[in-house]
């Protein structure tokens, strides 16, 4: 079978993903519902002082993810019509994680 990406994006990704995605579920989280909840937030700061190695590696994993969506969608828009459904995943999951990391922390604020 035939695929849109090479093996080393597909192995990467399976390496990024599940630790980059807990993080920015962490921020998303912290931006959001504790925003609301508990007003401004310093985002990120309980993370890195509870658990310093998770944030360490989760902003390493995230910001790798970002600069992986440059040749994914390269790749997915040149090869699309050989694109299966898991690699649109893929990159569904990173654009998703990237907006959570980028949104402004503030937008949430009372």
């Amino acid at each position: 079978m035939r695929s849109a990406f090479p093996r080393w994006m597909r192995l990467s990704w399976l390496l990024l993903a599940p630790i980059g995605s807990l993080f920015a579920a962490r921020i998303a989280w912290e931006k959001t519902v504790w925003t609301w909840t508990r007003g401004p937030q310093m985002v990120g700061f309980s993370l890195m002082h509870i658990h310093p190695l998770f944030g360490i590696v989760g902003i390493i994993c995230s910001l790798l993810l970002m600069l992986w969506l440059i040749p994914a969608l390269i790749y997915v828009i040149l090869r699309r019509h050989v694109c299966s459904k898991a690699e649109i995943a893929m990159v569904v999951l990173s654009l998703l994680e990237t907006v959570a990391i980028i949104l402004p922390d503030t937008l949430f604020a009372h």
